[in-house]
């Protein structure tokens, strides 16, 4: 037996609309509006028992659009709960015409926090009887501690909602989408910042790319925020510094990742400084390190050396003076010459120290 009952005839004023993640139900309903017009409504809305549209706001809004007054429904039972009535717009509107991305954030954001509650009723369920009490199989009873529930199987409701919404696990894109849309919305952000974001969404709606402008608006608004301490008068002048600092050093990165990457580094150690220079309960403190850009850029020398050293014992140097092109020769004597000079510099200063030092 099929679930649900038909109505022939129902006022199409009295039906209600529900959650509605499509931005755009009204687009393209010329076909459609011929369509009922030529042969009336063969597949009738699905509404709940209290006529809140699940399937078919297309077909209510065309019909509204031919001035018609009544439509047949089909009048589902049992989707009385916010996550099965969700799951069921969900199905009307990703099936039938796929969502552009922000519509399938917002629905995904919205699936995440019910799949989440839904995952704390069940839990609480299992672990606590009548009364909210923490069953004892003993036959005892005991304060049940609080549940938090913002965070309880907050990755299964991510990777649940994001297969929900896509059909597979798309949480990383959907979150990048979502915190541009925080970003543009944030009126205490930079307003160059705001923009750059809402341009990003709207080019996103259009061909569906997403990570390499999310990590363009996320260093933007890093770079803003050390732009900020570089030149606000009330910044404290170690802070000031050392984000005037930390700009000039990522002026040059090209790589989109690694300028996300070392920006937000950046951004942290200059917090740390700014911290300690106005925290009354921090000011004079030992652990903070002056010097904590200056040994976050040697272990980074470090670790580029690390990875390429005993390269001399790798290469035939023979073939290399042969064989190498103009270019080639050119990079590799600059690079060991600016190295000597590199090293001649330090190698002083290192003495320098050491004599102070004495």
């Amino acid at each position: 037996m099929s679930r649900g009952h038909l109505v022939l005839e129902h006022a199409l004023d009295q039906l209600k609309s529900g959650s509605q993640f499509r931005r755009d139900p009204d687009e393209d309903l010329d076909e459609l509006c011929e369509s009922i017009r030529r042969t009336g409504v063969l597949n009738p809305p699905a509404v709940t028992e209290g006529y809140v549209i699940i399937t078919g706001n297309r077909r209510v809004a065309a019909m509204q659009r031919l001035g018609m007054r009544v439509t047949p429904i089909w009048v589902v039972p049992g989707v009385s709960d916010k996550l099965s009535y969700v799951l069921a717009v969900r199905d009307e509107q990703t099936l039938q015409k796929a969502l552009k991305p922000l519509e399938q954030a917002e629905l995904y954001e919205e699936l995440k926090a019910l799949y989440a509650e839904d995952a704390a009723r069940v839990k609480a369920g299992s672990l606590f009887g009548d009364g909210g009490k923490k069953q004892d199989r003993s036959g005892g009873a005991d304060s049940a501690p609080p549940l938090d529930l913002a965070n309880l199987n907050d990755r299964k409701a991510r990777v649940q909602a994001a297969r929900a919404v896509t059909g597979r696990d798309s949480r990383t894109m959907l979150e990048q989408i979502n915190q541009l849309k925080h970003i543009a919305a944030d009126d205490s952000e930079d307003p160059y910042v705001r923009q750059h974001a809402a341009e990003a969404l709207l080019e996103i709606n259009e061909d569906r790319k997403v990570n390499g402008r999310f990590q363009a608006v996320k260093t933007r608004q890093n770079l803003s925020r050390l732009t900020r301490f570089a030149e606000h008068p009330d910044t404290p002048e170690q802070a000031r510094t050392a984000a005037a600092t930390e700009l000039r050093t990522l002026h040059d990165i090209d790589s989109p990742a690694e300028a996300l990457k070392e920006s937000g580094l950046a951004l942290a150690r200059v917090t740390e400084i700014q911290k300690a220079a106005t925290d009354p309960a921090l000011i004079g403190w030992k652990d903070v390190d002056p010097l904590l850009r200056e040994k976050h850029q040697i272990r980074k020398l470090v670790d580029l050396l690390r990875r390429e050293h005993g390269w001399w014992d790798r290469y035939n140097p023979e073939d290399f003076g042969r064989y190498a092109d103009a270019e080639q020769w050119e990079l590799v004597q600059t690079y060991i010459t600016e190295a000597a000079t590199f090293l001649d510099q330090a190698r002083t200063a290192r003495e320098d120290t050491t004599d102070a030092d004495v």
